[in-house]
């Protein structure tokens, strides 16, 4: 009985998760083209590191350290610096979470 129990929370777990990255990852990520300036990421942004990759629920949070902006001044990469390590990443590979805030003057 334990070991079908747990398989059935386990498939359950699978089965969420798999809905939370089809339906609710799309939300979190704007991937439109880029016919509209929007925010740039900024040094200082708490962002989810997307990877396809990792099991569930294990996708490391992190700071934005640096960006890279393209010829025409639009960040399409930056630096991130998670719990473990550091790792550069393209924004369509990224989530803001936390926006950093501006100094006030």
């Amino acid at each position: 009985y334990c070991r079908r129990r747990w398989r059935q929370v386990q498939y359950m777990a699978n089965l969420f998760w798999n809905r939370w990255v089809k339906e609710y990852l799309p939300l979190l990520q704007e991937r439109q083209k880029w016919h509209v300036v929007k925010r740039n990421l900024k040094i200082g942004d708490v962002v989810l590191v997307v990877d396809s990759n990792s099991p569930r629920n294990s996708w490391p949070m992190g700071v934005v350290l640096e960006t890279v902006p393209d010829r025409f001044g639009l960040v399409r990469q930056v630096k991130v610096k998670t719990a473990t390590n550091t790792l550069m990443r393209p924004i369509d590979k990224l989530c803001l979470i936390l926006e950093m805030d501006e100094p006030s003057v």
